[in-house]
């Protein structure tokens, strides 16, 4: 299975110590845990951070053949303040991946290297540059599955932004707080879960949508049927990757086996082991590797 992820590249300040980060990042190197081939789709400043973040590329199995260089503006990084293992941000402008350049990339190879995934979220879309040539892939390459990952962030999203990319997308994520912003967003009233996901089924065509809850588990809408999928308490150590571990190990399951509801029990036990490790991306034990084959 080969996937591409678009999006930040970025460190994440935490005590005064970078790590790296950005959700299509940890996305793709989820990706990579699992077994899957994956690439990565961004942009990182000339400097010292991006330079250490094309070496974390590589060191985690990600392909950085699609990861551009800036000359003019700096890597992303972001301030995050950890409470009870649970992250808030304050998110940088006028970065390097707000800059990804649509031209600059050998367009037929991408074409011809026939990706099956392609996951994109909403932060890399708030810069018209990069969000122009999101559109421009996502309207010339054939993907088979496109899954969008809402992850709401601070100011960094407007209605056409979310609409445009549910046009586009297949499977939808979010979280339960996502649904009351989104359905006031779109809908200008508040939905439950199994409400908001029937009307994106019907007006935007989404074949899977799912809602997380962190330890609660998850909601799985496909197919006509609501779905509930208990998920796995566990003492958060850091919360940090978790949802990109839940997105990454999801695809996974579901492209191995076409079958959302144990896809998305798999993903819920990977998410809980990301969130009572420490780091966004750490080393899977084997009782996670089993999972995630069998």
């Amino acid at each position: 299975m080969n996937a591409l992820a678009f999006g930040e590249i970025l460190w994440d300040i935490i005590e005064g110590k970078p790590y790296i980060g950005g959700a299509p990042f940890n996305l793709a190197a989820h990706l990579a845990k699992c077994g899957a081939d994956s690439y990565m789709i961004s942009r990182v400043g000339n400097d010292e951070l991006g330079l250490s973040a094309l070496e974390e590329t590589k060191s985690l199995s990600v392909n950085d053949t699609w990861v551009q260089v800036d000359n003019q503006c700096a890597t992303g990084t972001v301030d995050v303040f950890l409470q009870d293992g649970q992250p808030t941000y304050t998110i940088y402008e006028n970065v390097a991946y707000d800059f990804i350049d649509y031209q600059e990339f050998d367009q037929q190879q991408l074409k011809a290297a026939e990706f099956k995934i392609f996951y994109f979220g909403t932060l890399a879309q708030r810069n018209k540059k990069s969000r122009e040539t999101l559109y421009q892939l996502l309207s010339e390459i054939n993907f088979s599955l496109i899954f969008y990952d809402v992850n709401l962030r601070q100011q960094f999203y407007s209605r056409e932004i979310i609409e445009n990319s549910l046009h586009y997308s297949t499977i939808l994520k979010l979280n339960h707080e996502e649904v009351e912003i989104l359905s006031n967003l779109l809908y200008e009233r508040e939905f439950s879960i199994e409400e908001f996901s029937r009307k994106l089924v019907t007006d935007f065509n989404q074949q899977i949508i799912i809602t997380t809850a962190a330890e609660k588990g998850c909601m799985v809408f496909a197919d006509g049927e609501f779905h509930t999928v208990a998920g796995k308490k566990v003492e958060v150590v850091d919360a940090v990757g978790a949802g990109d571990s839940f997105s990454a190990a999801f695809l996974y399951k579901y492209f191995q086996v076409g079958d959302p509801v144990k896809a998305a029990f798999v993903a819920n036990q990977i998410g809980a082991f990301v969130a009572s490790s420490r780091g966004a991306v750490p080393t899977y034990p084997d009782h996670i590797k089993e999972l995630l084959n069998n």
